[in-house]
């Protein structure tokens, strides 16, 4: 049976009520009651199996008085203690928002309640935000000393530039440590030298020297590039210049969002020979091969 999405479902819309499985099931010997006063009826021996915090609280010796189904008060909000529930109770979806979310949920679940059985659970959910928002990523994966995650992350971040951040840190970095921040920024420093000397260090027979030597058969052959007539060595240079100022500072930009790669393909030929055929190679397959490999090759530090 598939679980409803939990909401304010009772005759007072503030006050949150619980849905299946966490309504009052048959079966149920244990209710979670959160900070805001919802009641949570869980199993004693689910709980135990994935928490051992759990599995000791329920070793303490009750008093005779206690009710039939005792009440344990929480420290997390209902909305907090649902989403936590879900990751792992059965007939529950896991269920977060935002990466915000996510990361309390973590921090109920890992940290307080030591569930290690949930890990690669919340990791694969932690995956999904990479993209958007790889700086709260690395924050949490560095956290919890989630290597892979973190390193994922950090190589999505270069896809921005993380040395040009406003002077308010972001919200994302709360709980990041001093040194994990620093690891971060000194590996897109690094990552942003290596992507920078792609543009500089161009061996004689690779497509980039090539273009840099001659234009094809005619090596002073003119290009026409922003009304203006030049050769291809001296234009191509100057594109090379630019990219590795913009690789420096993001090391992952895409070549191909970049104005002037479209500009570029437009004007890369003249009618001479084919030199908008090696061109449009080099920045299309051989470029960012390149770029990925020397980037693969900086490690992250921990």
């Amino acid at each position: 049976m598939s679980s409803p999405v939990p909401g304010n479902i009772g005759p007072n819309p503030s006050i949150f009520v619980p849905i299946y499985p966490f309504s009052n099931a048959a079966g149920a010997d244990t209710i979670l009651r959160s900070s805001d006063g919802a009641d949570f009826y869980v199993h004693r021996a689910i709980l135990s199996l994935v928490s051992p915090v759990f599995e000791t609280m329920f070793h303490i010796p009750q008093p005779e008085s206690a009710p039939a189904v005792p009440v344990i008060d929480v420290s997390e909000s209902s909305g907090a203690l649902n989403r936590a529930l879900s990751f792992f109770y059965p007939a529950a979806h896991a269920n977060v928002a935002t990466v915000e979310e996510l990361k309390e949920v973590i921090g109920i679940l890992v940290s307080k309640y030591d569930m290690q059985c949930v890990i690669p659970t919340v990791k694969l959910h932690l995956e999904k935000y990479r993209s958007s928002d790889p700086l709260a990523v690395y924050a949490i994966a560095a956290a919890y000393g989630w290597e892979d995650i973190a390193l994922a992350a950090a190589k999505e971040s270069l896809k921005h530039p993380l040395r040009n951040l406003s002077a308010d840190a972001p919200p994302s970095l709360d709980g990041l440590t001093a040194a994990a921040y620093h690891n971060l920024l000194q590996y897109h420093y690094r990552c942003g030298e290596a992507a920078r000397l792609t543009t500089i260090v161009l061996p004689a027979d690779s497509l980039a020297g090539g273009l840099l030597r001659v234009c094809n058969t005619h090596p002073t052959a003119p290009i026409r590039f922003s009304d203006s007539t030049r050769t291809v060595a001296g234009w191509f240079a100057d594109y090379l210049k630019d990219m590795g100022s913009l690789l420096a500072v993001t090391p992952s930009a895409s070549i191909h969002e970049q104005s002037s790669f479209y500009d570029a393909l437009a004007n890369a030929k003249c009618t001479s020979c084919g030199a908008f055929d090696t061109y449009f190679r080099f920045l299309t397959v051989v470029w960012p091969a390149q770029l990925k490999a020397e980037i693969d090759k900086v490690d992250l530090k921990f």
